[in-house]
């Protein structure tokens, strides 16, 4: 796919097609990591990675988890 370089103020901008950003999951204002590999320009979106207790302390503190029946042996399970 070729793609035209455009002017943004004092620097360049490349401006990727509808289809690319969907498949890539981009967002306007989306984080992207650019290097350079062999002379070429490599874009990869950046991913937040979380953590464990991040995602334990937004859980509301009332919410406890109840215990489930699932009903009675069907096979050969071990209860």
């Amino acid at each position: 796919m070729q793609l035209n370089i455009a002017r943004w103020g004092n620097s360049l901008a490349l401006r990727l097609p509808s289809h690319v950003a969907r498949e890539t999951k981009l967002t306007e204002g989306a984080t992207v990591q650019v290097e350079m590999r062999d002379g070429a320009i490599v874009v990869t979106p950046v991913r937040k990675r979380f953590k464990l207790s991040e995602l334990l302390a937004q859980m509301p503190k009332d919410n406890k988890a109840s215990e489930y029946d699932w009903g009675k042996p069907q096979g050969d399970e071990e209860w």
